[in-house]
């Protein structure tokens, strides 16, 4: 990547976050303008504006213009992958910059980003990283995906800048925490599920890592249990990122405060309820987000596939800002039971955390009321508390749910590096995965 693109792109975004709220607002509308211009020559988004009379050139109000398009699912994309691309980008995108998502929800896709979205990426992450106390200086580590390994390479690593050992995630939890201990970084990041894999090996070993100043976590809900042993084994507080391979980094932990900054120079967010209309504070809420930055792929109003709580606070600066109380999971980590209602992960954290001595846990819905618990345990532990855990499981619903509970040694992350709590096989109407 040109080192004086990307330069110009995290200078731009360190001016941004310096910005107060108000000041934000008109370069926040103006963002949006310009995604809606470049989407012009989105076949995908062309022919809608063009049946709907609209041309953001001459019709633009604001980012509320956004509700005038549907909102995307990753399955339209799916559908035809080429109508989201650029016009005559198609037949040379062996120039762009593409990544893959994990395809863990079953629909796995292809982003590709020109120069300037690729740059305005790696700026928002390297932003996160340094408002969290990163110095250029210093040794990172990253748990990575096998095909982003040569990623991040740059001639300053010759003279001690930017240095960035990148370790494939899908090795054993030995090899990853043998890097680990070899490199001695301080700053480490990856996904939750492989962290955790490591901190066990950490605690088998009885062994320290040499002193980590800023360990990164993402990918999946991070509870309380996660976060303590994380803690115990590397020595440090979790900093929790949320973000995607389709967006980038979206929100951000900051100084030890609950809950996450949205990142809203960068990602328009919408908050919705199942009716798709807005929902309200503390209410369960779909993700829909616009890339601001989108221009080779624009992605507008795009179901990110996640549910979350939202919350008001006010910030440093004395403003009224938006920031995520908890993300809750996915929208295919529901679990919908035939009477109407439905279980998410927060209906799981009493029982999981009454239950200390529980190292992992999955529970995969097969059919609408019958369940496959994997448990990770002592198994002296395990058959102590079995019917005990067996018992807080069932009192969950009043319907009589069936619950198959297996011990097992271990819990294999998914292809992304996550490591799922709760996953559904059920499919209901309106569910896209």
């Amino acid at each position: 990547m040109n080192l004086l693109r990307q330069a110009g792109a995290l200078r731009q975004l360190w001016r941004d976050a310096r910005r107060g709220a108000g000041e934000l607002e008109p370069i926040i509308a103006q963002r949006v303008k310009d995604v809606l211009v470049a989407a012009m020559e989105v076949p995908h988004y062309g022919e809608f504006m063009a049946r709907a009379h609209y041309d953001p050139r001459r019709d633009y109000r604001g980012p509320q213009d956004l509700a005038l398009f549907p909102v995307l699912r990753k399955a339209d994309i799916k559908a035809a992958p080429e109508a989201f691309l650029r016009e005559g980008a198609v037949a040379r995108l062996d120039q762009y910059f593409s990544d893959k998502t994990s395809g863990s929800t079953g629909i796995p896709l292809t982003v590709y980003r020109d120069d300037f979205d690729r740059a305005m990426q790696v700026a928002k992450w390297l932003r996160v990283l340094l408002q969290n106390g990163y110095r250029p200086t210093d040794k990172v580590l990253s748990y990575t995906a096998p095909g982003r390994l040569s990623e991040g390479r740059t001639a300053l690593q010759r003279f001690g800048v930017l240095r960035r050992k990148a370790v494939d995630f899908t090795l054993s939890p030995e090899a990853c925490t043998d890097a680990l201990l070899e490199y001695r970084p301080r700053v480490v990041y990856g996904v939750l599920a492989i962290l955790l894999l490591v901190a066990e090996e950490l605690q088998r070993r009885s062994i320290s890592p040499a002193p980590i100043k800023l360990l990164v976590a993402g990918g999946e809900v991070i509870d309380k249990a996660a976060r303590e042993h994380c803690r115990q084994a590397f020595g440090i507080e979790i900093t929790e990122t949320y973000g995607s391979v389709e967006m980038g980094v979206m929100a951000c932990q900051r100084s030890d405060q609950a809950g996450l900054d949205l990142i809203e120079d960068c990602t328009f967010f919408e908050f919705l309820d199942e009716q798709g209309e807005p929902a309200g504070p503390g209410q369960l809420a779909r993700l829909v987000v616009t890339n601001l930055f989108g221009r080779l792929m624009p992605l507008i109003r795009y179901d990110h596939g996640d549910l979350a709580h939202y919350n008001f606070r006010t910030n440093a600066r004395g403003e009224t800002v938006r920031v995520i109380e908890r993300i809750v999971g996915r929208q295919d980590d529901v679990f919908r039971l035939p009477d109407g209602r439905t279980l998410t992960l927060l209906d799981f954290y009493g029982v999981r955390f009454d239950f200390k001595n529980l190292r992992h846990l999955r529970i995969t819905q097969r059919t609408p009321v019958s369940f496959r618990v994997e448990v990770v345990a002592d198994p002296e532990y395990f058959l102590a508390i079995r019917d005990d855990f067996l018992r807080r499981l069932r009192r969950l619903s009043e319907l009589a749910l069936d619950f198959e509970i297996r011990l097992v040694e271990r819990i294999a992350p998914d292809p992304g590096g996550k490591l799922r709590m709760l996953v559904s096989e059920v499919r209901s109407p309106g569910r896209t995965a």
